[in-house]
């Protein structure tokens, strides 16, 4: 596909959206007469009761308006297999003949140092500025080379601007993260040090028409690697995304939500594309207990195929996601998700992934919370000359791969103790299991952790 084409693509589609807004908002203002008035969303009674709220969260120091909450934490951590390898040989094909490739589980103490900054700033009744920020190192005992590589930042990290105008709730963003444990990456394996740092900025406007809610936002994404080995990955990306809500009663919203992605990579390994979806959702407070939400659509992604990733696979497929949270009584609180979706892939186009996700909170013990998580996944990669640099003695190979399909389970148990005002103690366990039907692709992996954390 030529840039020309390229770009009245773009034209076309956003022209496309753009229309169909218009004609939803249109239509959610013709029924404002025919519906009960409720409080707006974005309204002075909202930024009120917001700022209220803000007034009663636990601050431990105050400077003229501004508050500040400052925590640290200091946590350590076995992990049996920091690099997701499983013990194993297989013999690879290589432009200088088959080569034979050894794998190994790495184990390791890693200590886990952090900081934590919380600030709000209402610089006037209505109009609020927040920071939240986690600092933090890792030292692995055995394996320093994986160490930090300067600091963590933690994935809640972000400054934010609350505007209230009326009928408007504007929100000013920038999200960031700078992160390097691989088990968030469905598709790695034989990775300890997966760096990256990520960075989404943007701004979102909520606009409250009483029987309808409009929501748009816009958002820049950077994806920058920190390690060598994953920096064919560093991209850029344009995200547009927005939704209509109708309100037929005060339990039960349903309307209609979308958005358009534009994803550059800086090398030509993996290929860019233009992504949109659009499709319908359903949110309803069932009982007092219960909530419910479900959403699905049509999802495209267009990719343009001159990548070194040989990778020519379009999509067109459905996505769809619901979450029930369900609140049994004063001891336990859980939810249970479950969807179908598609990612930009680490050695493809994408992956397809089916998952269903369970957490519990359990307040049995006085200043105990207990909580358990449980998931499967299931997901296929869309195939293509992977470039995943396997381990070996002497010049890099890159291995040839074809679509891989995996599967992925576990669960995790967490225990926070409040030991004194200023004391909190965790313990947490958790347990993951790869299964792939590529060779030297599973693994399980088993963390310990204890941490402690002081609210000054």
């Amino acid at each position: 596909m030529s840039r020309q084409a390229t770009l009245n693509s773009h034209a076309f589609s956003f022209e496309k959206i753009a229309f169909a807004f218009v004609l939803l908002l249109s239509a959610s203002s013709m029924g404002l007469a025919q519906d009960a008035i409720r409080p707006s969303l974005a309204g002075e009674a909202a930024a009120e009761a917001r700022r209220q709220s803000i007034d009663n969260l636990p601050y431990n120091l105050q400077l003229g308006p501004m508050k500040f909450r400052f925590s640290a934490t200091l946590g350590f951590e076995y992990n049996d297999n920091i690099n997701l390898s499983e013990d194993g040989s297989a013999v690879f094909p290589s432009p200088l003949g088959p080569v034979l490739v050894t794998t190994e589980k790495q184990s390791d103490f890693i200590i886990r140092p952090q900081f934590n900054v919380n600030a709000l700033w209402p610089i006037t009744q209505l109009n609020t500025f927040k920071l939240d920020l986690g600092v933090g190192y890792a030292f692995y005992m055995d394996h320093s080379e994986n160490d930090t590589n300067g600091l963590l930042l933690s994935p809640g990290s972000q400054l934010a601007f609350d505007i209230f105008v009326g009928d408007f709730r504007i929100n000013i963003h920038d999200r960031f993260s700078l992160e390097q444990d691989p088990i968030g990456e469905l598709s790695l394996s034989n990775v300890a040090d997966y760096g990256r740092f990520q960075n989404t900025a943007g701004v979102s406007v909520l606009w409250d028409l009483n029987a309808a809610v409009a929501t748009l936002g816009y958002d820049h994404y950077n994806f920058i690697s920190t390690t060598d080995r994953f920096e064919y990955l560093d991209r850029s990306a344009e995200m547009l995304n927005g939704s209509i809500a109708f309100t037929p009663n005060s339990t039960m919203s349903v309307g209609v939500e979308g958005a358009m992605v534009w994803t550059n990579y800086d090398q030509n390994v993996l290929n860019d594309s233009d992504s949109y979806s659009v499709g319908l959702f359903l949110e309803t407070q069932v009982t007092a207990n219960v909530k419910f939400r479900v959403a699905g659509g049509y999802q495209n992604i267009d990719f343009d195929n001159v990548g070194l990733v040989n990778d020519a696979h379009d999509l067109d497929d459905y996505y769809a996601n619901a979450l029930l949270s369900h609140r049994v009584n004063s001891v336990l609180t859980h939810s249970l998700s479950a969807g179908h979706e598609t990612q930009l892939g680490i050695n493809s186009n994408y992956i397809q992934l089916n998952y269903v996700r369970h957490t519990a909170n359990w307040n049995i013990l006085y200043h105990t919370l207990l909580s358990t998580e449980l998931f499967y996944e299931d997901a296929e990669d869309s195939g293509g000359l992977g470039p995943v640099i396997v381990p070996g003695p002497g010049l890099p190979l890159v291995n040839p791969f074809a679509a891989e399909d995996m599967t992925r389970y576990g669960g995790a148990i967490t225990l926070g103790y409040q030991l004194t005002q200023h004391v909190t103690l965790g313990l947490r366990y958790q347990y993951i299991q790869k299964n792939s039907d590529l060779l030297l692709r599973d693994y399980s992996q088993n963390r310990v952790s204890i941490d402690g954390t002081y609210s000054f």
